[in-house]
């Protein structure tokens, strides 16, 4: 049940951009379309109702007329406070009438749309503002140009700071492949809890993106580069890892499948599911009829119905 009050706070949700900036906003032309994308907006908690203020409609105190010097200022002071007291009244009457609440849900819907368009599109193709010369006042003093802090993925000079993170975090991910495939490799030839412990590192992995909120790395453009780089990086080894010669054992190329179908799923983007499934093709097309490789039933009637229900 949509609720009958236009006293609310906005709360947009970022992954919720995709699924937004795809809706018809011709549908805000009638009052039905119109109150089905805000029950659409509460039921997603994008728009909560927040308690409206009783101090207004209390009324003004009377006020003790003691005094005759004061009392033509008492009065206009209380008719003042009375006749604001009555508008407050009114302007919340009206807000509660069939048109005004409709006026209101399309107004709410149409900002919503809007900023789903423009952090899909706008912000990704937003160029930076080019650095102003420093100019001289009368008195031969430099004025320092303030500029806009660059957005996310622009292509300014990295500083020694971002440079450093950088680098650790290639360094990490490339380390932890390497040890990856070592410990499969000579766990298959002598060691088998080898096999188990880089298992235990996919299942980690995978548990702690299936915690995370639908649809978290969407968005790509509230995601740094070197996390777009990571993610990269990350994609790359899963897919070798799921093909047969990569040193794995059933259950990691396994694993590696349900891995990288999460990462897909939480991206939101077609392009990373259709890449997923030409992975999990080539990793059936090149294993032995004894090692087939397959993703359980299970989670794929599962990502079937997030897919349904996020779309």
């Amino acid at each position: 049940m949509v609720p009958s009050q236009t006293h609310v706070m906005l709360k947009w949700q970022e992954h919720l951009n995709s699924s937004w900036a795809a809706e018809d906003s011709v549908q805000t032309a009638t009052r039905h379309g119109a109150a089905a994308l805000y029950a659409k907006l509460v039921y997603n908690k994008e728009v909560v109702g927040l308690a409206q203020p009783v101090q207004d409609l209390m009324g003004p105190r009377l006020p003790d007329f003691q005094y005759e010097s004061s009392a033509e200022e008492e009065k206009e002071e209380y008719l003042s406070a009375l006749l604001h007291s009555q508008r407050c009244l009114a302007h919340r009457m009206l807000a509660r009438t069939p048109f005004a609440l409709s006026l209101h849900h399309r107004l709410v819907i149409l900002q919503r749309v809007f900023y789903a368009l423009h952090s899909k599109y706008h912000d990704r193709f937003r160029a930076p503002l080019p650095p102003q010369p420093s100019s001289s006042n009368a008195e031969g003093g430099a004025l320092e140009s303030v500029s806009e802090p660059w957005p996310t993925g622009s292509s300014r000079s990295k500083s020694g700071t971002d440079v450093l993170i950088e680098m650790g975090v290639r360094t990490g991910l490339s380390l932890l492949f390497a040890l990856l495939r070592q410990s499969w490799q000579r766990g298959r030839l002598e060691n088998p809890p080898d096999v188990a412990l880089c298992n235990e590192v996919l299942a980690t992995a995978s548990s702690v993106l299936a915690a995370l909120p639908p649809l978290s790395l969407a968005n790509e453009n509230k995601i740094p580069t070197v996390g777009l780089d990571c993610l990269t990086q990350v994609g790359d080894f899963l897919k070798k890892t799921a093909v047969s010669g990569s040193g794995a054992d059933r259950a990691g190329r396994r694993l590696s499948l349900e891995l990288l179908l999460s990462l897909a799923l939480q991206r939101g983007s077609l392009r990373f599911l259709l890449e997923w499934v030409e992975v999990a093709l080539a990793a059936s097309a090149s294993s032995t009829t004894s090692e087939t490789v397959g993703v359980g039933y299970e989670l794929i009637h599962q990502t079937l119905q997030q897919m349904r229900q996020h779309t």
